[in-house]
């Protein structure tokens, strides 16, 4: 089996991602607001130093393209780059949440919902098509949710919601288009970390003065965050979206091995055969989009 580098970075990008769990993991200590913070300051810094070496030209055919918009659209790009902001704020924080509060179960449970989550939305909000077979897989998905909520409610309230949170920026980026992702992304960081600066007493109780917990931030920061998303941005030059649709699914799988086979986490008869109806579910909903990926594998 032969991949291409393009495909060989996609798998490398969720690979990382799968094992986010653990950096998070060794500072569970800290409270996720004071985590959030310093990892958004991080990676702004990070971003800043890779936008400023290998963006430069980018960023100026960027603003040229935005000052050629008209005030309207200059409005709407501005809305959805901050508003894309602040729900990638919000959904950072609460996966941090749930990985050292809750438990990684929960965080691995998120991801598998939220692309049929996206889909839905899509369908709602921008017209995109669902066929029938993949509404017959909404509809297992809902059941999966219904067993697994009569186990824990909020657990699956947590589930639920940060993927919904992680949706809507999807589907508001959807709607973003013409600018390089990675230099939105670093304005989306810099309006958080701006925002989060004015909450700077409520999140951070005591300044950490541990190198240990800074070397963990800056681990999440350049391997966690920016070096998964400049694979991801290149792998996407030359795989289209479903081939990625599927291969995302690699994260939460390795999320919840390593909740089960390392954390010691359990699952009950209720969650085993909520996530077996899901797994059919997602085996339905991204058919078509696996018979695509065909041509990306040579033998």
């Amino acid at each position: 089996m032969k991949m291409n580098k393009h495909y060989a970075a996609a798998i490398s990008a969720f690979l990382i991602w799968g094992f986010f769990p653990i950096p998070l993991r060794l500072i569970q200590t800290y409270p996720a607001g004071e985590i959030l913070y310093f990892r958004i300051l991080f990676s702004l810094i990070t971003l800043l130093v890779v936008i400023g070496g290998f963006r430069r030209k980018t960023l100026g055919s960027d603003l040229a393209y935005f000052n050629s918009l008209n005030r309207g659209q200059r409005r709407q790009v501005g809305l959805l780059t901050l508003g894309g902001g602040a729900l990638l704020t919000v959904n950072w924080f609460l996966f941090i949440y749930v990985v050292n509060s809750i438990n990684i179960k929960t965080a691995s449970f998120t991801y598998l919902v939220c692309p049929v989550i996206t889909a839905v939305l899509g369908s709602i909000m921008l017209k995109e098509k669902i066929t029938p077979v993949q509404w017959i897989a909404v509809t297992l998905c809902t059941i999966s949710c219904i067993m697994i909520g009569l186990n824990s409610v909020s657990e699956l309230g947590y589930s639920l919601f940060t993927a919904l949170t992680y949706a809507l920026y999807l589907i508001s980026q959807r709607s973003n288009q013409g600018f390089d992702r990675l230099i939105i992304l670093g304005i989306q960081v810099v309006f958080a970390f701006v925002a989060l600066s004015f909450m700077y007493g409520y999140l951070v109780e005591t300044v950490p003065s541990s190198p240990y917990f800074y070397s963990i931030i800056s681990i999440i920061a350049v391997l966690f965050t920016v070096i998964p998303l400049f694979l991801n941005l290149y792998a996407l030059n030359r795989i289209n979206a479903a081939t990625i649709g599927i291969l995302m699914y690699i994260n939460p799988l390795l999320n919840f091995l390593l909740a089960i086979s390392i954390y010691g986490e359990s699952v009950t008869v209720l969650q085993a055969w909520g996530y077996g109806i899901i797994s059919i579910a997602l085996v339905l909903f991204n058919y078509n989009n696996f018979q695509k990926i065909r041509p990306l594998v040579r033998t």
